[in-house]
């Protein structure tokens, strides 16, 4: 199963999570009429009678009033998570982790990230700590995957190394590839509509334990038809939270065993995942302290809480089931583990076992189930559609090479807001073929001219093939700046491209990027609007004409090739549009709307633009630059590595 299919499926849950959803109701208000009639009947409020009761007009209002209060809380949570993953991460008190910051581990997280954001191709996600837990976890949230959260405890940072860390973060990136993260979303909503009636119910019980001591013995009676309504209330509750937990039991188990396997294959590592799987195992757990921990247990690496019934309501699989599908001797390896460190909590600096490097991570009495089988690497004859979502092991040491050719003293600078702007405008000063003293009037930052003058000199120096891992690295520090701030930078970039009145192919990926990240749809929730080609037509061939006059080919050339690489995708009578027909803005508002097709139909979109990327059999840097810009802008993440 590739990206496009994990997305499609992830899609097609969500109306699964609705049919959950409709269940669940319809077994709560049966369960709060239920309640109402024995109470009438219990306090002798009103003689009604079972079979009265389905006829009686009183039915309405408590079947209308417990839906209000289930759509009430549903409502009240996509409120709070109408900023995504961000809200989310506000809502559980995490800490921003600012991309300079100095402290030793999370540098160390930072630098994961990273590295996995450019061998992946996807921005790097904002980072948070929740300061006070000190059980290992960790989850990511977010609308889309330009747009994510990635937040760990603290005790994440504290007791596992690089090799285990990046293991954890592997198999977060594999819930962003698979489309998890949305639906994961939407579940906190849908259970908080089912939880609702419970949390009324427990602060009606709270209050009439309150009251109970002052009633008097005239109202005895009536007041033990309130006490049953209480605890009535509170079964509901109870009622409501075991069908949360079946939803989150039913989407979630899988899905973990999925991303362990992708985590495997991503680092070719499995000592990594293994150690700390085992360290959650034989150490503090994964269990949370925060209130959240019950609304949080389907996103996160491990077990958010401890409950009876685990095997029929947990969310994720048993630890020794997760180590057994990265091998069969891995439980052993956690035993033996257990017993040499008494089953305390293991030093930060204890790496896991050796193992197996390659191919050969899962092999040896791998007990993943179908549906959760570990994903192949990519050769290097895969169309680039199969590469989407994918990170392979050159995908990784390419990400490190080319963060260890970014000077060290730029890495360090990029990180602070100011910098990461200044690099943004250094680009376009290193490749723009204008006049530098006019890009620079056109900034009107006197105080900064010759700063960015010598800045966009050491970048034109460390050559084309850095210039999109330099973006993937600045963007990120700037995202939470104030929106006016933003706006700002945004126009910034826009007056410096506009100087000559013309783009280029590079300016148009930054610009493009810059807005998909920084603009004000950044951070807001996409749907699916398109499920047919023909819907498109006009922004296909107008994708495609781009691309054509990109490759290099002319005149019949160009046609044929366009033709051929299109064939299926556009309707008859679509021809090569004249590259002057193919403005900047034009491509940009086409290539918005085909974001919003509906994702398999993204994959042959992405295989035909590569086709004219590689129609003479090589790439230059702006090809390259142009079909990766388009597969992020199309939320379709494009390794660095996309053909050989």
């Amino acid at each position: 199963m590739d990206f496009f299919q994990h997305q499609e499926r992830a899609r097609r849950k969500t109306g699964l999570l609705v049919l959950y959803f409709i269940l669940a109701v319809i077994a709560i208000v049966v369960c709060v009429n239920l309640a109402v009639l024995l109470t009438l009947f219990w306090g002798d409020f009103q003689s009604v009678s079972p079979s009265q009761w389905f006829t009686h007009p009183f039915i309405h209002w408590i079947t209308g009033l417990t839906l209000a209060v289930m759509v009430f809380g549903c409502l009240l949570k996509l409120w709070q998570l109408r900023n995504g993953g961000q809200g989310l991460a506000e809502m559980l008190g995490a800490r921003h982790i600012t991309m300079n910051s100095t402290a030793t581990q999370e540098k160390q997280l930072i630098n994961v990230v990273e590295e996995m954001s450019i061998a992946s191709g996807i921005p790097a996600p904002q980072l948070y700590v929740l300061d006070k837990e000190t059980a290992i976890n960790a989850f990511v949230a977010g609308f889309r995957p330009s747009e994510t959260v990635l937040v760990v405890t603290q005790g994440t940072l504290n007791q596992l190394n690089r090799d285990e860390l990046q293991g954890v973060i592997a198999h977060e990136f594999s819930h962003i590839f698979n489309a998890d993260m949305r639906l994961n979303l939407r579940l906190l909503a849908v259970l908080a509509g089912i939880l609702a009636l419970g949390k009324v119910g427990e602060y009606l019980i709270r209050g009439q334990r309150r009251s109970s001591f002052s009633r008097s013995s005239s109202n005895r009676k009536g007041g033990g038809g309130l006490v049953f309504a209480g605890l009535a209330l509170m079964v509901i509750g109870y009622v409501g939270l075991f069908f949360g937990r079946l939803i989150k039991a039913a989407i979630s188990r899988q899905r973990e065993l999925l991303a362990d396997a992708s985590a495997v294959q991503f680092t070719r590592n499995p000592a990594g995942l293994g150690g700390a799987l085992i360290k959650i195992r034989n150490g503090n757990g994964s269990h949370l302290a925060t209130p959240h921990a019950e609304d949080m247990s389907h996103m996160c690496f491990g077990e958010t809480l401890h409950f009876r019934l685990r095997n029929l309501l947990g969310t994720h699989p048993p630890l020794d089931e997760r180590l057994s599908a990265i091998g069969s001797d891995w439980v052993a390896r956690a035993r033996s583990r257990a017993r040499d460190t008494g089953s305390g909590p293991e030093s930060p600096a204890t790496s896991g076992p050796a193992a197996p490097q390659g191919a050969a991570a899962f092999a040896g009495g791998s007990t993943v189930p179908e549906g959760a089988k570990p994903p192949v690497a990519p050769t290097p004859s895969s169309a680039p559609s199969q590469r989407v979502g994918t990170v392979s092991e050159p995908d990784m040491g390419y990400a490190r090479s080319l963060l260890e050719a970014i000077p060290e003293d730029l890495r360090r600078q990029i990180r602070s807001p100011q910098s990461a702007e200044s690099v943004l405008y250094a680009l376009i000063l290193s490749t723009s073929t204008s006049d530098t003293e006019s890009l620079l009037d056109a900034l009107n930052v006197s105080d900064q001219r010759q700063a960015l003058a010598t800045l966009s000199e050491t970048i034109r120096a460390l050559g084309s093939r850095l210039r999109l891992p330099l973006i993937d690295l600045a963007l990120p520090v700037l995202k939470p700046l104030p929106a006016d701030n933003r706006a700002r930078i945004l126009s910034h970039l826009t007056a410096l491209i506009e100087v000559d009145n013309r783009y280029t192919f590079f300016e148009w990926a930054l610009v493009g990027l810059a807005h998909q990240q920084l603009g004000e749809q950044s951070g807001k929730n996409r749907r699916t609007r398109f499920r047919r080609y023909g819907a498109l037509a006009a922004e296909l061939q107008l994708l495609f004409s781009v691309l054509t006059w990109a490759s290099g080919a002319e005149n019949e050339e160009a046609r044929t090739l366009f033709q051929r690489s299109t064939h299926g995708l556009l309707p008859a009578g679509r021809t090569l549009l004249p590259l002057t027909h193919c403005g900047s803005h034009k491509l940009g508002h086409a290539v918005d709307r085909l974001a919003d097709l509906s994702p398999l139909l993204k994959g042959p979109v992405i295989d035909a633009a590569a086709d004219l990327v590689l129609a003479d059999g090589k790439v230059q840097v702006q090809e390259a630059e142009l079909l990766r810009t388009i597969a992020a802008l199309l939320e379709c993440p494009l390794p660095p590595l996309f053909a050989s």
